[in-house]
């Protein structure tokens, strides 16, 4: 079995240090009105390295999954730190569609492929339903339903994930992968019954995940999910070119305003507002329709280094047994926790202050 330190790197121990901040609850308020209303929004997470930003992301994606059936999609910025500045909106745009998943687990081409087949069977009567399978093609009632999702090319290819042949074909023009071969498009043609562009434009990426959010809600779920997790990693980029992505980015923000997508941005306070090359001195207009609805993630409060010492001990003990963790009292090892760290509530510190000496309580006794 796993010790609990390296349960770590698998965000394993993440979904269970939560200690009830107010933040946690905002966000819950946040996805419950998209949920409800299908309009959705954007919120703006800041927090110094170690705060808990890639945390709360993780705990908010299994809250999602349980309290509000929705698909979840988390970019991490990190992992896209080779790519051109130029390439980033693509980048960051097939990421999302790659990591979109539902809490059955099903992801990217498996997870677009069930939402197509559903609303085939949805849009469908049965004359479209045998008529697709005879003539092998979609009647034009079914793809005029299909494209009142929104962009049409997006919607076509959408709608053909449901043919198993032309399903890889189809995600890879979804993702702007590659465009569409000439025998292809023909395929696409002969299939759908109309024309299909041979490649996504750039222009079209924001319209596209419109079109995939509605899909996705039309199947069932209540909204799109999308985490940006560590924008700061953009922090290497020259400012004119970061200046030029913040404005395509801005564009992919907005679209939340008519879709059913919720929107979580992380980033450190200084790459947000503070720097010279922050966020509010290259580009104000993102900063101003953003700042309104920040959060700042800050510090533990003794009681929150008591109960996260409480959660531990109860990791522990599911993980070695309950004679592992006999006579390890959770308030004096929090408080010891929040005394010993520094800066004072340092949250990460406290967990690995905590994990360090439950590794010695815990582990030494068991061996």
């Amino acid at each position: 079995m796993k010790r609990l330190r390296e349960l770590q790197e698998d965000h394993e121990i993440m979904r269970r240090i939560f200690v009830d901040r107010e933040e946690e609850k905002k966000l819950a308020e946040d996805l419950e009105s998209v949920a409800e209303s299908g309009r959705g929004r954007v919120r703006l997470i800041t927090g110094d390295a170690g705060y808990g930003k890639s945390a709360i992301i993780e705990y908010f994606k299994d809250y999602a999954f349980e309290n509000q059936g929705v698909a979840f999609s988390c970019v991490e910025m990190r992992e896209l730190a080779g790519v051109k500045p130029t390439e980033l909106i693509p980048a960051i745009y097939r990421m999302i569609i790659e990591r979109m998943e539902n809490k059955n687990g099903r992801r990217g081409r498996q997870l677009l492929t069930e939402v197509s087949q559903i609303l085939l069977e949805k849009y469908s009567e049965r004359l479209d339903k045998i008529s697709f399978r005879l003539k092998n093609r979609f009647s034009t009632r079914v793809r005029e339903r299909f494209e009142k999702l929104g962009n049409e090319a997006a919607s076509r290819a959408l709608a053909l994930m449901a043919v198993d042949y032309l399903n890889p074909i189809a995600y890879d023009y979804l993702t702007g992968i590659r465009g569409l071969e000439p025998d292809e498009a023909k395929q696409f043609e002969k299939t759908l019954g109309c024309r299909i562009s041979w490649r996504l434009q750039r222009e079209e990426l924001a319209e596209a995940l419109v079109t995939i959010a509605r899909a996705v809600r039309e199947a069932g779920m209540k909204a799109l999910v999308i985490a940006i997790d560590e924008l700061e990693m953009l922090g290497g980029t020259k400012s004119d070119l970061l200046s030029k992505f913040l404005a395509e980015f801005t564009a992919f923000v907005e679209i939340s305003a008519r879709s059913p997508i919720y929107i979580i941005i992380a980033s450190t306070p200084g790459f947000w507002s503070e720097d010279r090359k922050s966020i509010r001195a290259l580009y104000p207009f993102l900063y101003q329709r953003l700042n309104a609805g920040r959060f700042d993630l800050g510090g533990f409060k003794e009681a929150d280094a008591r109960a996260l010492a409480w959660n531990l001990i109860k990791l522990y003990e599911e993980a070695y047994g309950k004679l592992a963790v006999e006579g390890i009292e959770g308030n004096s090892l929090g408080s010891d926790a929040f005394k010993a760290v520094q800066p004072l509530g340092h949250p990460r510190g406290i967990l690995q202050h905590l994990l360090g000496v439950l590794d010695g309580k815990v582990v030494i006794a068991r061996s």
